[in-house]
Formats: C-alpha cells, structure tokens, sequence
C-alpha cells in the first residue's frame, strides 16, 4: 500500500503540474462553484467564490489564528479565506509548479508574512502536534489513495476542539470499468459510494461529524459551464500554450467532465477533533 501511495502522489504531482498553467480558466481556482438551483444565474467565478465562502462560515477562526490549506492548488482559497478570517494559513501542494505559482499570488497580494507554500504530501504533514486551529481539503481528498492516513496526519496536527472542513466526490450512479479508469487518469482513484463511506475514514482517524452537505445538484453546472469557457477562449490559450495541448486538454476535459456531470456527485462534510 505504501509504494502504490508514493506511485500515486507522484501522478497527481505529475497531473497538476501539467495543467497548472490553464488554471486562469477558472480564476485560480481549483475546485467546483456552487449554484442554489436551475434558476441561479450566478456567473462562474463568482459561483467558485461562493463554495470558499460556505467553507469560510464553517471555520469559527478568530484572527490571528492558524489555519492549514491541504491541497492548496495556487493559493486562491488561502488568500481569500486569509483576507476574510484575519487568519494565517499554511497551504501544502505536491505539484512543484503550483508551489511555485501560489507562491508569487501570495506575495502579490500581499499576505507572504501570514500564507505559508510548501511542496508536502498530506500523507505525512511536515507539522508538529497540535499545530493548528483548523484545516480545509478543498477538493483534495479524492486524490488520495490512503485517506485514512491523511485524516490521520490532519487529526494530529489540529488542535482539541479545531474542526476540519473538505469535500469529497461520491459515485451516485454505477461505472463500467473503463470510467473508472477515466476517474484513475484524473486522479480520482476510489470514489466513495455514499456519505457513510465519504465520512468513515475521518470517523476512523477519531474525528466528529458535525454537519453532512450533498452539494451534488448546486455543483453540476460546473462541468458543462467550464467545457464552454473552454470553447470560448480556445484560441487564445492555443495561441498562448500550443494548438495540440489545448486539443489535447479539451478532449481530456471533456470526457472527464461529462462522466462527472453524469455519475459523479459532490459532498461537503465538516468535522471537529474532540
């Protein structure tokens, strides 16, 4: 288990570093926006923003305190909940491009004396006990292929009393073999079944379960509004980063997201160390 955790960390490292660069796409933002229904005509970046927000209301930090970003793509959540809360954070990444790039956001914005970049697996967090105040896995926890370990290293390094906030992507509809190698390609190795899965290696590593959101409906429009901002700026990122790699990005996009769309749901859970 341990050499097929290594194998995997390196191919999400492997995967980010090779998409980083098409993250103006989505403002920065590595993860999913949220609508309320059919009817919400909120535009794309802002529905992005609006999911760091909920994860905002449900960190009760106080400024000054210390908070840990797990998977903190190029530091956009971190600058933003960092700005909002008053807090510090320290955001962690395999992707040695994303250290880099959340590195230079964070001195442009001003915040290098309270947002800290570092490449660590979550698998085994650079941090001593009783480190931090809260944690969020912001759309990393389906990359892992150990979650139990992850949980693990998070439960130690948070404070008594701290809470711990991350998403997860559940399968809500039966896969063939060949989608879920799809989901292996893009990192997505063992998708949990239902929110008792989803929570249950948290249980394990001693954490509380405070609150179970399915955001799967809120999330959808996601995927489909992502694969036309792609169509829409096509020729300027081809111009920008080469016609077979956008070519290339797009039919990998594409075939990812529309399985997503389809058989692929969205949960926000919040937890708290005893």
């Amino acid at each position: 288990m341990a050499e097929k955790s290594i194998e995997l960390t390196d191919e999400v490292a492997e995967y980010y570093d090779g998409v980083g660069e098409l993250v103006e796409l989505v403002g920065g933002n590595l993860h999913l926006g949220y609508w309320d229904d059919d009817q919400d005509d909120t535009p794309f970046l802002e529905a992005m923003g609006r999911l760091t927000w909920m994860i905002a209301d449900r960190l009760p930090l106080q400024p000054g305190q210390y908070l840990l970003d797990v998977g903190c793509g190029v530091a956009e959540p971190a600058i933003r909940l960092a700005e909002r809360l008053g807090v510090s954070v320290a955001g962690i990444t395999v992707s040695g491009w994303e250290v880099g790039e959340a590195t230079k956001n964070v001195a442009l914005a001003g915040l290098s004396n309270r947002i800290s970049i570092s490449r660590a697996d979550a698998a085994a967090l650079p941090f001593p006990d009783n480190e931090f105040d809260a944690a969020i896995a912001f759309d990393s926890v389906p990359n892992a292929l150990d979650k139990r370990q992850w949980f693990d290293e998070i439960f130690r390094v948070l404070r008594p009393g701290s809470r711990l906030v991350y998403s997860e992507y559940p399968a809500i509809a039966d896969m063939t073999a060949a989608q879920r190698e799809v989901l292996r390609a893009n990192t997505v190795p063992d998708p949990p079944t239902s929110m008792g899965a989803a929570v249950a290696p948290a249980v394990a590593a001693g954490f509380e379960v405070l609150e179970e959101l399915d955001c799967s409906d809120q999330v959808r429009r996601f995927y489909g509004d992502f694969l036309s901002r792609l169509r829409d700026q096509r020729d300027e990122l081809s111009t920008a980063y080469g016609k077979d790699r956008i070519d290339a990005f797009e039919s990998g996009m594409t075939t990812m997201f529309e399985l997503c769309r389809e058989k692929i749901g969205y949960y926000l859970i919040v937890c708290r160390k005893p």
